[in-house]
């Protein structure tokens, strides 16, 4: 029964014939074959250079890693900046917006009263989930009815506020 290998046994093996068969070929040649013998260790010479100082594979040499993580740093910081300025400007923009809007529109659209054809209408209900009942008096007619009212009022505790107007204010 055959013994079974390891995968990295049949690579290792794999690579073994194919070294001495390139070993072979390399003393069977002949003056002209390509590629020349001369180059070929040129291009070793070169990939072990090239290997030596960092720069096979994308890599980079020890001093050239050190000069790049700080221009990389620095350039990461710029970026940064760009990035944090452009955010800052973006709120700052959108915040001059808002408060622009605010003080365009909202004046507009508060109001305390009604009007119909600009003419002022006192305000009859109001829509509320209180418990609450707001009355008007107009007393410019006579107050004769007041003081009934002040003391039915505080008869039954009712928190009352008055808005008054004219003479009342002065008298």
């Amino acid at each position: 029964m055959a013994e079974k290998r390891k995968w990295s046994d049949k690579f290792k093996l794999a690579m073994g014939e194919l070294e001495n068969k390139i070993q072979r070929e390399h003393r069977g040649r002949t003056a002209g074959a390509w590629p020349e013998p001369e180059k070929v260790e040129a291009w070793n010479a070169e990939r072990q250079r090239q290997r030596g100082c960092g720069q096979y594979c994308g890599s980079v040499s020890a001093a050239e890693r050190t000069q790049t993580k700080e221009e990389h740093k620095r350039e990461l910081f710029l970026k940064n900046v760009a990035v944090q300025t452009a955010k800052s400007a973006a709120f700052l923009l959108a915040a001059v917006a808002l408060i622009q809007g605010i003080v365009r529109f909202l004046p507009d659209s508060i109001t305390v009263s009604s009007s119909v054809g600009g003419r002022e209408l006192p305000i009859y209900c109001v829509e509320t989930d209180k418990k609450q009942v707001a009355l008007s008096f107009d007393a410019a007619w006579g107050n004769e009815d007041t003081s009934r009212i002040l003391e039915t009022l505080k008869k039954h505790n009712v928190k009352v506020t008055f808005f008054m107007t004219g003479g009342w204010v002065l008298g």
